[in-house]
């Protein structure tokens, strides 16, 4: 009896993990979401149309989506404010993928620091 109850708390403490993560992915998704659409907002006129880019962060639901559309971020971007602008605004949103994204896709936290300083 004392197994099937072992089996039981663990198989519910792992039901109950499995739920925390995914709230939490979402609640990161959202996070990501306003920063990318609060920098666009930031730096497009409000009388433009908005970007296509603008539709694809709005409506995106997964983390490797977000983190591929920095491209198109910092292209829209650097049209907008220049390269070297875009890529400071572009790193700060970088940072809130630190966690979520494999390490091996981020910088080292120094690096690119190191990188913007040279330019």
């Amino acid at each position: 009896m004392f197994a099937t109850v072992s089996r039981f708390a663990t198989s519910l403490m792992n039901h109950m993990g499995e739920s925390t993560s995914d709230l939490e992915a979402e609640i990161r998704v959202e996070e990501i979401r306003k920063a990318m659409l609060g920098i666009m907002i930031e730096i497009l006129d409000v009388r433009t149309s908005r970007p296509a880019i603008w539709a694809k962060v709005f409506n995106v639901n997964d983390i490797q989506t977000l983190w591929y559309l920095r491209v198109d971020l910092m292209a829209l971007l650097a049209e907008h404010v220049g390269e070297s602008v875009a890529r400071h605004r572009l790193a700060a949103v970088t940072e809130i993928f630190r966690g979520v994204v494999p390490c091996s896709q981020l910088a080292k936290k120094g690096v690119s620091r190191a990188f913007a300083s040279r330019v």
